[in-house]
Order: structure tokens, then sequence, then C-alpha cells
């Protein structure tokens, strides 16, 4: 299992965020005690939200005086919602920024692929801890990588990244705009040194998520950019999310720009083919918050799946998500029915229709406790588990019996989880409560080369953090 020194980092650098805060029981207030599963919860929220903005409002407005050009949020509150934009789509024009505006959210995608990866391990077209040169010959150097150190980035794989930004700052916009293939991406990667060797440390690389694209696409035979449409975005209907082909952007959408010192260059054209699955889908903020809800409701995973998912690493990595402790939080987990089915009815459950209804139920009504006896293949016959590596014992993805059935444990109380996206111009932050009630996505578009120089993005957190506690 993925065991490493605790600190969070992101695209190689170190982040030491602000606790968030979330009360997991949202629609209940912070009191402890078992809570109702969301078993009605819409993916997209109907209501107009009831909570105060005021205090949203004003992060928002002073990430813009930070410099970013414009800001765009969601907030969601079960079936309340609230979305905001301060701030211009462009620096040469007045034309001001729209909540429904398109963003690249850069390393928001890897949740998404990370998504389908899990979906071909429940259909059995591959096993986690199988090494990936299994299926892809030569990509590692011969070295023992498997699937799911690529997924939580123990692979020790170098990063491609910033390469593509070396040399003179005006000639990037010209080199984002050429594309390149997965195998030449990863061929750029390897003639930097290993970060280590497989196993042995966290280290954030976005060649890890292009090899699991080019598994992706080796598997089902289709670019990624279907397998992402028919496996997320049409299941979920997410109207205003995909892998554009080229350079361009749909309309409307926010342009990106690359700060250098007192260089502002605009690079909203990137060729998709750069970032793949480690960062090249472009999206909307509600799309992002309605995919993050479809996730940790059971929509796209079997609970097993989606529970292993969430077991984070020293790092507060999982695989493609980071949690985040939640200093506002119910003293329960969450539990999901071992046997509910998937909605995609893409994994071994193979159901079309039925959607899997998350529980949540106070620690002290659970008996945690697992029989010392419990044989691993006594979860051969839940859907997805003969799969894993491993088989937890306690925590997110272990088997809990309540009320005389078995139900998985889906993250941990006290945990919110997410991404924050680093791209060339484009920064996002999507977070959600453990039990899919509470979403927050935001979108900035500025970013420096050294992503923990951005003097916006710890303003985003206190974003998030506030928009998490609203009515707790």
């Amino acid at each position: 299992m993925r065991s490493l020194p605790h600190l969070a980092s992101f695209s190689g650098r170190r982040l030491i965020a602000a606790t968030a805060l979330l009360c997991i029981g949202v629609l209940s207030g912070c009191a402890g005690g078992a809570q109702p599963g969301p078993t009605a919860l819409p993916l997209r929220p109907t209501a107009t939200a009831s909570f105060e903005t005021e205090d949203l409002q004003q992060l928002m407005q002073q990430m813009v005086d930070e410099g970013a050009p414009a800001v765009l949020v969601e907030v969601r509150d079960g079936d309340e919602v609230w979305t905001h934009a301060e701030g211009v789509r462009s620096v040469r024009s007045d034309a001001p920024a729209q909540a429904t505006d398109h963003a690249r959210i850069a390393s928001l995608t890897k949740p998404m692929l990370a998504t389908i990866v899990l979906q071909l391990v429940d259909a059995g077209e591959f096993r986690l801890d199988d090494r990936i040169e299994k299926y892809l010959p030569g990509i590692a150097d011969g070295r023992d990588v498997t699937i799911e150190q690529l997924l939580d980035h123990t692979s020790g794989m170098p990063d491609f990244v910033e390469t593509l930004a070396a040399g003179d700052p005006l000639a990037v916009p010209d080199t984002l705009k050429s594309g390149k293939s997965a195998e030449e991406i990863v061929d750029l990667a390897m003639k930097n040194p290993w970060l280590d060797e497989p196993g042995e440390a966290f280290h954030y690389s976005n060649t890890n998520y292009v090899v699991l694209t080019m598994l992706v696409e080796k598997i089902t035979k289709q670019p990624v950019a279907e397998v992402l449409r028919e496996r997320i975005t049409e299941p979920l209907e997410l109207k205003e999310t995909s892998i554009p082909d080229g350079p361009a952007m749909p309309e409307p959408y926010l342009h990106g720009y690359w700060i250098d010192g007192g260089l502002s260059v605009d690079v909203s054209e990137q060729d998709t083919s750069l970032w793949t699955g480690a960062g090249g889908v472009v999206s909307t903020v509600s799309d992002v918050n309605t995919f993050m809800r479809g996730l940790m409701t059971g929509k796209l995973l079997s609970p097993e799946l989606l529970g292993y998912m969430l077991r984070l690493n020293g790092e507060g990595y999982g695989l493609g998500v980071q949690g985040r402790g939640a200093k506002c939080a119910a003293s329960h987990d969450i539990l999901m029915p071992v046997e509910a089915p998937i909605a995609t009815g893409v994994g071994a459950s193979g159901s079309e229709d039925a959607t899997a209804a998350a529980k949540a139920v106070d620690s002290d009504d659970v008996n945690a406790e697992q029989d010392a006896n419990r044989d691993e293949n006594d979860f051969a016959t839940h859907p997805g588990t003969t799969t894993l590596p491993t088989v937890p014992e306690k925590g997110s993805g272990s088997l809990v019996e309540h009320d005389g059935l078995d139900h998985i444990q889906i993250g941990q109380a006290g945990m919110v989880y997410g991404h924050l996206g680093s791209g060339l111009g484009y920064r996002a932050l999507t977070m959600t409560s453990a039990d899919g009630l509470r979403q927050v996505t935001v979108f900035w578009n500025a970013s420096p080369l050294d992503y923990m120089n951005d003097p916006r993005m710890m303003t985003a957190f206190d974003l998030v953090d506030a928009a998490l506690e609203v009515g707790c």
C-alpha cells in the first residue's frame, strides 16, 4: 500500500495548504451521529443558494487584485448552487467573464483519467499491480513500474512539462501550438534522470498520466477523447467537457496568461496532444462539480474501486485524487453498499440504470473490526476487488459490516477530495465532500512557470475553504 511522509505535493513542488473547512453532514449541520445518504441527490442542483456569499465574492476580487484577469466559481450545497465570475475574459477586451466560460482545467483531468483506468480494471482488462510494460513494452526502460504506481505518482518517472517552457518565454505560444505524440512526450521526459526507483517515493510527474493515456488507448483501441466522451461526459451529461482536437478552445472561453516577471504571454492556444490525459480537458466549473458529485456518489465506479481510489498515501494523494483535512466535519464515515451497481454499466456489476447511494453512518454504530480470519478471496464475489493488489483492512476501501450487510467505506471522516490544476496560463482547484453533497470549483487564468510562486494560489485555497464552510 501507499505509505509515504505526509506532505501535499503538486507538479513536482511542495504545497502545504491551509486546513480545509467542511461539514460533511451539510444538510444537517455539524452535529455528530448518523446522517442520511444522498439517495435522491441530483447531479446538478436545482435551487438557488440561500447561503451568504459576500465573503466569497471578496476573495474572488482579491484574486483579481492579485493579477488574475478572471476568476470563476461554483459552489454546491446539496440541492443549492451559487455561481459567480469576476474579471474579464481577456486583458485585451472589456468583455466580462461569465461563470459558464470554458477553461483548460489542467490536472483536474487526472481524476477523470484515473476513473477511466479504474473502470477498465473493473471490467477485467488489467490489474492495478500489473507491470505497465506488460502492455506497453519498453515504456519504463525495463523497470518494474506498475499501473498503480503511475496513478499515485510513485513510479519515479521524470516529468516532461518544464522542458516545454525552457528557453525564450516569447517562443512558448508557438511551442504550445505544436502537437506531439504521446511517444514523443515520453521520449522527451526520458532525457531527464529518473526521479526515484519505482515504488520508493512520491514524485508528481505528468508523464505518469501520459503513459496511462497510452494504456487506455491501447486497451480500448480508441482516442482518449472518445473514451472520455463514452465513459464520463455522456453518462453524466457533461455537455461542456471535452478534449478538443488541436489548439482551439470552444467558445466562450477564458484567455490564459503565462506570467514571467513583468511579461504576460497569452497561451490560450495549446495543442491538447501535449497534455492528453494528464491535463488536456477543457470544461466549466459546473461540469467539473457534476463530475466530482457523480464520482463520489457511485455513478462511475463500483464501491470497492471508489473506496480504493480515495486511499491516500503520506503525501495526501490517492489514485488521481488529492485529499485534505476537513476541520468542520461530522464524526462519521461514509459507507456504500457492496452490491451497489454503477450507473454507466461499464464495470463488472453491469447495471445500466441503478445508481449507488452513499450511506453515512456514525462511527460508533459501525462494527469496524474485521474478522482476522477473513480470506482476501471473500471479496471475489464483489465487483472489481479481485483486481486490487491488496484489500484494505481499515480506512477507505475497507469492508465494513452494518445492519448485517457488507458496505465499503468511502473516503475518511474529516477529509475532502479533489485536485489542484497547474497548467500553463490556467489554474483550477476542485474539492468535494466524501458523501458528494458539497462541491466547490475555482478557475483562474494566470500562472507563473513556478506554480508555488503564484500569489493567487493560497487565496484560491482560502476561497475553497470559505465555500466549504458555508452553512456549517
